[in-house]
């Protein structure tokens, strides 16, 4: 029993042998092929021979019966060498298909690796050159896709100059064509009255500063967008912040007739910010509610807060923003037909600039109107201050 135990090792260790011999080169599976073929052949050769000569078939001469042998034997030779070939060729046939489908465009080839010589080496190849070509072209199309974004910058940059000249010269024409046209009243009419003097040079005045209010806002919109811009950042109570801004507007309620209604979740919540800069942000917001509500309504402001973030939000009751309109109302100079016809209409920044200085600060702003009530929302991260004491740097 030992004894046949071993000798089934020995032959599996043999075929194992004769099997990696196989896989390993080409050269030898073509030798080991030629062999087991000229084997084979050889086996069958001796038993026609052995037939021919026990029995004396056909009577034929030996000469003869040798001959026949032989020519059946090559054409078995040739039958088992080529059957034999057959699952090579038969691999190296997937290998061309392979080679063409890749060279159509299709690169999500799947080879198996059967071998370990020249073919399992070709094969490997294959794949290799499949997903580097695939890589190639996603390159390429990333490469395409990066020129068309360049080349849609670079027109929409264009567009913003166009626009911006555009939008600065009509914004700064029409108050100094009334002060121009003032100005000339005052010069070219000598029987002008005092008063009317009065009169005149008080709107040409008035328009002087809303002129210098547009050019501040523009300069300052200008230096937000400065990419070295330095923040100065302190720890801010927003509760107290917003309850100062809604004090300092108290005039401007009553010259509207609005009332403010303040609705604070808690009086210390806490950000870390740029108070001047945070400040303008709810003035804009607040300035621009007063612009666009109805008199005689109400201001909501609301502070809100959880664990992770604080949100403002500032509501006003007048004129529906249009749905196409709404997205682009933080956009430089965007004004909608209404507000840049009407005498309210400002310079078209103030909502940008608070957009950017939320935005600076990794804050959130977005807008929302429909049923005449229009809420803009602020959302800041909250900064948890364990010591309630600790005021805000900015208000003094």
């Amino acid at each position: 029993m030992i004894i046949l135990q071993n000798i089934s090792n020995v032959i599996q260790k043999i075929l194992h042998r004769i099997r990696r011999l196989f896989m390993s080169s080409f050269r030898w599976r073509l030798l080991i092929n030629l062999i087991l073929a000229y084997v084979l052949t050889f086996i069958c050769y001796s038993a026609l021979n052995i037939i021919v000569n026990c029995f004396d078939l056909f009577g034929a001469p030996t000469e003869i019966i040798y001959f026949i042998n032989f020519i059946i034997s090559l054409i078995l030779f040739l039958s088992i060498f080529f059957d034999l070939m057959d699952i090579t060729l038969n691999y190296i046939s997937v290998l061309s298909n392979k080679i063409q489908e890749v060279t159509e465009g299709d690169y999500s080839v799947d080879i198996s690796i059967d071998y370990d010589d020249e073919l399992g080496m070709l094969a490997a190849n294959i794949i290799a050159l499949a997903n580097t070509l695939e890589q190639k072209e996603k390159e390429s199309i990333i490469l395409k896709e990066n020129e068309r974004l360049a080349f849609d910058a670079e027109r929409n940059a264009e567009k913003q100059k166009n626009d911006l000249i555009t939008n600065v010269a009509h914004d700064l024409r029409t108050p100094l064509t009334t002060i121009v046209g003032y100005l000339e009243l005052i010069k070219n009419k000598e029987d002008l009255t005092k008063e009317e003097i009065q009169k005149y040079s008080s709107v040409a005045y008035e328009k002087s500063k809303r002129l210098q209010a547009m050019m501040d806002d523009l300069f300052e919109f200008t230096s937000l967008n400065q990419a070295d811009i330095k923040l100065n950042k302190t720890i801010i109570n927003i509760s107290e912040l917003i309850m100062q801004i809604v004090d300092e507007f108290y005039p401007s309620f009553q010259d509207h007739h609005l009332n403010p209604i303040v609705n604070i979740s808690h009086t210390h919540l806490y950000i870390n910010g740029d108070g001047q800069l945070i400040a303008r942000v709810f003035d804009n917001l607040i300035s621009n509610a007063i612009k666009y509500g109805d008199d005689n309504s109400d201001i909501e402001i609301e502070v809100m807060n959880d664990e992770q973030n604080i949100t403002i939000k500032i509501i006003n009751y007048g004129q529906t923003i249009n749905e196409e309109d709404l997205p682009y109302i933080f956009d430089k100079f965007y004004r909608t037909d209404a507000s840049r016809s009407s005498s309210t209409g400002g310079t078209g920044l103030g909502l940008a600039i608070a957009k950017n200085i939320v935005q600076m600060h990794g804050g959130q702003i977005l807008a929302t109107s429909r049923h005449h009530k229009t809420t803009f929302v602020v959302i800041f991260n909250r900064l948890n201050v364990t010591n309630e004491t600790t005021e805000t740097q900015f208000i003094n």
